[in-house]
Parts: C-alpha cells; structure tokens; sequence
C-alpha cells in the first residue's frame, strides 16, 4: 500500500514538473519577425487598420488549394490561395469590413493580389472591387491581409 502511494505521488511529481517545463518553453519562443501569433489576423481595407481579429479559419489543402477565413458570416474576408506552382491568391472575398464589401478574382481584371509565406503567416495585398458606405456606386478599396494559421 505505502508502495503504490508513494508511486502515485512520484507520477504526480512527474506530471507536474514535465507540464511546467512544457508552459516555460512556449513563454521564451521567439516569434519570427513579420509573422503573426497562430489563429490571428490584421487586416487593413482602404489604408484603415482594422482590430486584430483571432477569428481564423484555415482549412486543410485540398489538392493545392487553402482557405482561408476571418470572421464570421456578417463581417471578414476570405481567401483561397493556390500552391500549384508558385503561391497565387485566387480569390478574396471581404465582407463587411469598415463598410465594405467586395471581391478580388484572379484573372477577372480589376488589377492584381500578392502573396508571401513567411511561417505561418500569409501577407496578401491587392485591391477589392465592391460598395462602400461612402456612395451607392461601384468602388475598388486596396487591402492588406496579414493571417496565420
């Protein structure tokens, strides 16, 4: 009996010690410049930074494609970047944001989208054509999407 308690306090011991030294690792990471804490996005429409959102969505490849989504149904973006070859942003979608709403479709016209990796972490830029708040006609708003999975 004072064998099998001491063993479940040595375990006990064991356990404790072992997740300390794990939530000590995490603290002292260092984050590599130009990249964000997983599960967080900023994004910027029209020159606005918007607040950083910890509302990511990055679903698992299906062949080369990622998507990517911030937000919720009322109010973020979404993206699919392709891998096939050299990263591509293929589409975006913006909804909602700072008022506006709009897409970028690659090969559509409108202008074009990058997109660098570093990490986790996706920069995308580009510009959006859609509406805004500030007139009921057609508009493209520039916008900067800075995500990590």
């Amino acid at each position: 009996m004072k064998d099998r308690i001491a063993l479940i306090i040595a375990a006990a011991a064991l356990m404790i010690g072992g997740s300390a030294a794990c939530s000590s690792e995490g603290l002292s990471a260092k984050q590599e410049p130009g990249t964000l804490a997983p599960g967080t996005a900023k994004l910027t429409i029209d020159g606005k930074d918007l607040p950083t959102t910890r509302l990511v969505h990055c679903a698992p490849p299906e062949q080369y494609m990622t998507t990517i989504a911030t937000g919720d149904d009322a109010s973020g973006a979404t993206v699919m970047v392709s891998n096939a070859g050299r990263l591509t942003v293929e589409l975006v979608r913006i909804r909602n944001l700072d008022g506006f709403s709009g897409d970028y479709n690659r090969g559509l016209g409108g202008g074009d989208a990058t997109v660098a990796l570093t990490e986790n972490t996706y920069n995308i830029a580009g510009a959006a054509s859609g509406y805004g708040t500030k007139s009921p006609e057609p508009t493209t708003a520039p916008f900067t999407i800075k995500v990590s999975c």
